[in-house]
């Protein structure tokens, strides 16, 4: 049997070498902005629905978290409400003293 050599395609050349042919791909690449596909959204939107209340409620109708939280801003009122207070008095004290000094200024003002 006489041997066939079997014929090779050859690609057409663009002159680049395989190595420069990565690098002006890459180029390439950097040039051309690639938009991004928006990825598939499911076909219905499924409705939200609300979540069951968590937690046992009392008969005020509040949860324990609730009730915490409710008791804490109570005491943050109360503390307020206490600072009110010591500053209120404060305050009158401090008034009868500049009155007092006011009145012993006008003594020595009218003692001269």
């Amino acid at each position: 049997m006489p041997e066939t050599k079997t014929k090779t395609l050859s690609s057409p050349s663009n002159g680049l070498d395989q190595a420069d042919e990565g690098d002006v791909i890459a180029a390439a690449n950097r040039l051309v902005p690639r938009t991004r596909s928006p990825t598939p959204r499911h076909p219905r939107p499924r409705p939200h629905h609300q979540r069951p209340p968590q937690g046992r409620r009392d008969a005020g109708g509040f949860t324990a978290s609730q009730e915490n939280r409710l008791k804490a801003g109570d005491m943050r009122m109360a503390r307020m409400q206490i600072s009110l207070s010591q500053l209120r008095t404060e305050m009158e004290e401090s008034s009868k003293e500049i009155r007092d000094l006011c009145k012993a200024m006008r003594v020595d003002v009218n003692a001269e």
